[in-house]
């Protein structure tokens, strides 16, 4: 459930985090650029991709409600909540987040509660940042 230890993006004053339910978040932001949607692979319903100018959120069905499961950052327009964005270096991720990360193939990512946060750093630089969300599929 949205609400627990986990970490939170924040744009232009609307938080969001994994598992909290999409309908007020996407109210919020506003019409998406673009929106695709596919069944889901893991629940009953459909998968829902919204992007915005600088990042995506995608989210999953559970009963009538869609929670959110992704939000993952397009351009170095938008930051974490603490501060880092695309294009910067791991030095600056650990700056902010420390070493307690779990890395492999390049993918360094920091748990918390029900949520992931995953940065993908390719010659010392970030080239993806993605907050995911631990669904349990029972």
């Amino acid at each position: 459930p949205a609400g627990a230890d986990t970490f939170v993006f924040e744009y232009e004053g609307i938080q969001m985090q994994g598992n909290q339910e999409a309908a007020e978040v996407l109210d919020a932001l506003g019409e998406p650029v673009s929106y695709f949607e596919a069944a889901s692979c893991a629940f009953e319903g459909l998968d829902k991709m919204y992007t915005y100018s600088s990042f995506e959120v995608d989210t999953y069905p559970e009963g009538d409600t869609d929670y959110i499961s992704c939000i993952y950052f397009l351009d170095d327009m938008v930051e974490t909540s603490e501060g880092i964005c695309l294009y910067m270096t791991q030095a600056d991720m650990e700056a902010a987040y420390g070493t307690d990360y779990t890395e492999a193939n390049g993918a360094y990512v920091y748990s918390k509660g029900n949520g992931d946060l995953s940065f993908i750093i390719e010659n010392d630089e970030i080239v993806a940042i993605e907050y995911k969300t631990k669904v349990d599929y029972d």
